[in-house]
């Protein structure tokens, strides 16, 4: 897996954690994946990623067993990363859980959202 892979997979798994209270319209067929969040993959694919194939990332999205197994794939992955790189990578990842209103937060990141980043973060090395 490479990079900017990596970072959209990060950032769409940040959109699909499951939060207790939604109060954005979700995707259609989505549990917890807001249109605003999806929104906001377009742009960071578009500003970020513009080379990566949307079939190949579902592809890769759907080839792994859970989202576990996900995120242990991509932070391997980015774990020769620079520290400017990972920092674009949670920052993207930040962009995600800030762009839909959940549980009331005034910062609209849901907690799921925040302990997700912020474990990433902790195996990147970016206490």
């Amino acid at each position: 897996m490479n990079f900017d892979m990596a970072l959209l997979i990060l950032c769409w798994q940040t959109a699909c954690l499951s939060h207790n209270h939604e109060n954005e319209q979700l995707l259609p067929g989505a549990t917890s994946a807001t249109k605003a969040e999806s929104a906001e993959l377009d742009k960071i694919h578009d500003e970020v990623t513009p080379n990566v194939s949307w079939d190949e990332f579902n592809n890769l999205y759907a080839s792994y067993k859970s989202a576990g197994d996900r995120t242990r794939a991509c932070v391997k992955a980015l774990q020769s990363a620079t520290n400017d790189c990972k920092i674009q990578v949670t920052n993207s990842m930040m962009r995600i859980a800030n762009a839909s209103r959940e549980d009331e937060n005034k910062s609209n990141m849901s907690p799921e959202e925040y302990e997700f980043i912020k474990n990433v973060r902790t195996q990147l090395g970016m206490n």
